[in-house]
């Protein structure tokens, strides 16, 4: 495999893996119980990572929402062998991989005693998350410098040239 089908593979696993934790983030509980709830964060004085968590299923859809729209652009780039969305793509995942673990390890310190093990979880998910993301971020970035130093290499490599004498005897 080349860079460039890695950088297609990259893009699809990246809106794949995208709405995967979109759909996980959105159906995170933050209380227990019926009647009486129980809410599993604690009362912080950090006026950040209260913030963080009343607002975190809002973060989490602005972060999902742009991520697929730039995994998407990223796929079109690839096709029409344009440079800037890889370089786009690069910026936005290391962006949107910071700012989730970022926002994770807020939540983390938030978690009650009884349910640290929770956060522990949160934390495997989003380093493994990273790890994935950040470990194909050099095939784009070969694929993209590749683009980058002459883009009608790529667009010329899958192209037969079409003979004008026509070979079919009559």
């Amino acid at each position: 495999m080349n860079s460039r089908m890695i950088s297609i593979t990259v893009g699809i696993f990246s809106m794949l893996n995208t709405i995967q934790f979109f759909i996980f983030e959105l159906n995170q509980m933050t209380h227990i119980g019926f009647e009486d709830k129980y809410s599993i964060y604690l009362d912080t004085e950090s006026d950040v990572a209260s913030w963080v968590v009343v607002y975190r299923h809002n973060i989490s859809t602005g972060l999902s929402i742009a991520t697929i729209m730039v995994s998407c652009f990223f796929l079109f780039c690839l096709d029409k062998n344009m440079f800037i969305g890889l370089l786009i793509y690069t910026v936005w995942i290391t962006v949107y991989e910071l700012l989730s673990f970022i926002m994770v390890l807020l939540i983390h310190g938030t978690i009650k005693e009884q349910f640290k093990e929770l956060g522990y979880l949160y934390l495997l998910l989003q380093i493994s998350r990273m790890l994935l993301h950040f470990a194909a971020l050099p095939f784009v970035v070969k694929h993209g410098y590749t683009l980058y130093r002459d883009p009608k290499i790529m667009s010329l490599a899958g192209r037969r040239k079409r003979s004008s004498i026509s070979t079919v005897d009559s």
